[in-house]
């Protein structure tokens, strides 16, 4: 009897595990975070009309002594007065993108990128996980404990 009822629910979950929807969602996932590896996302770079993004874009990189073969960049989300939208750029390889990320510190130490920030591109689930972990870490740091808990990027 035990063993029937193993079988059965190991029927139901495969079935449903193998369900096209299923399947369909966990390609689209892999595909997306599969493009997104080859993105960096930039914050605090200030918007000014007629602006050329890909020479702005170029000009932090070279500042960490990266010099990429930038596909593309753009801004992300709608144009609103009073707060500057991040920049999305395209990098040649996922390997490129992790030698600008792990470069990236250095921008907080230069005159003029101390408010420039280089991030990965993350999915929302993966933000959203990300800030659990953060809160988790401030409310560690923030008790008696005084050996603070890296967040690793």
């Amino acid at each position: 009897s035990e063993i029937t009822s193993y079988a059965s629910s190991t029927t139901k979950s495969c079935v449903t595990a193998l369900a096209p929807s299923n399947i369909g969602k966990a390609v689209k996932t892999i595909v997306d975070r599969n493009a997104r590896k080859r993105y960096v996302i930039i914050y605090g770079v200030p918007e000014t009309s007629g602006e050329k993004l890909l020479e702005k874009v170029d000009r932090i990189l070279q500042e960490i002594e990266e010099n990429p073969n930038v596909k593309d960049c753009c801004r992300l989300g709608t144009k609103n007065s009073g707060a500057v939208r991040p920049i999305k750029s395209i990098l040649s390889s996922a390997d490129t993108v992790h030698h600008v990320l792990r470069k990236s510190h250095i921008l907080r130490n230069k005159e003029g990128f101390k408010s420039v920030y280089l991030c990965p591109d993350r999915t929302k689930e993966e933000r959203e996980q990300r800030k659990a972990v953060k809160g988790e870490k401030e409310e560690y740091n923030s008790g008696e404990s005084s050996v603070p808990v890296p967040i690793r990027y």
